[in-house]
């Protein structure tokens, strides 16, 4: 079920220009506007992409996003429906050896950061990937564009990065390695991790495994930002408020 019109257009327009030029149209759209919109702006050279993404974006022009099959929609709808924690994170079982080579990465690895603009502040959880890669789920999408509206940042601070994209099977994988390489191309210095449950994906330290919502620490040269998971937040929305007072003072420094 795709979000409704009405609650769309009752974003400012300052507020959807920026959504379009942060690269994050699955927020405002459903797959085939998102998809229309693109097409639109391809040859606009990504202004707010990075010279490594522009110069990997020539050349993975020609993709198109894979529609989803029959067996990965079920998956996915199952999915959406279950609370974070039931999602287990696993990893890529054969991950690149070495992911400061693009190339040698996984395909669909290579065209999502064909499609990511970078940007100062990274947004991740679980079910990124699901959503970026086949429907979007309306209520994460309508959190996340709340969220960012009431944040009123400029154009180009934010930007969505998976730490697990669907395999063959429809189930997400993880892949560290090729996650905190994109991280690095993306020039990002705030990671904002949405659910603790992400941490052990992301081949952490052992002392880092144990942040909880609300903590932060450095990594990798990035500061890591952990909040509640989507969906949590979803259920209990009068944590909305603290929510937003903790990301804004968490960013200030970045802003």
């Amino acid at each position: 079920m795709l979000m409704a019109a009405a609650s769309v257009n009752r974003l400012c327009a300052p507020t959807r220009l920026a959504l379009k030029q942060a690269g994050l149209e699955y927020l405002l759209f459903d797959e085939a506007q998102a998809r229309a919109l693109r097409e639109s702006t391809q040859e606009a050279g990504g202004r707010f992409a990075s010279p490594g993404v522009r110069a990997l974006a020539s050349q993975s022009s020609a993709a198109a996003q894979t529609p989803q099959s029959p067996a990965r929609d079920k998956g996915a709808k199952s999915d959406a429906q279950a609370p974070p924690h039931e999602c287990a994170p696993r990893l890529e079982k054969q991950p690149p050896t070495n992911a400061s080579d693009v190339a040698l990465w996984p395909v669909d690895w290579r065209e999502r950061l064909a499609k990511t603009r970078s940007a100062p502040v990274l947004w991740t959880y679980w079910e990124l990937g699901r959503d970026l890669c086949g429907a979007p789920d309306p209520q994460r999408r309508e959190l996340l564009q709340d969220l960012l509206q009431e944040l009123g940042h400029p154009p180009g601070t934010h930007s969505f990065w998976p730490v697990a994209l669907p395999g063959r099977d429809g189930e997400l994988e993880a892949n560290a390695p090729v996650f905190w390489e994109g991280v690095r191309l993306l020039h990002s210095r705030a990671i904002m991790i949405m659910g603790p449950h992400v941490l052990p994906s992301l081949a952490l330290p052992d002392n880092l495994l144990a942040l909880r919502p609300f903590q932060q620490r450095r990594h990798q040269g990035s500061s890591l930002i952990v909040l509640p998971a989507p969906d949590m937040l979803i259920r209990a929305k009068r944590r909305m408020q603290a929510l937003r007072e903790f990301v804004r003072q968490s960013l200030a420094s970045f802003l």
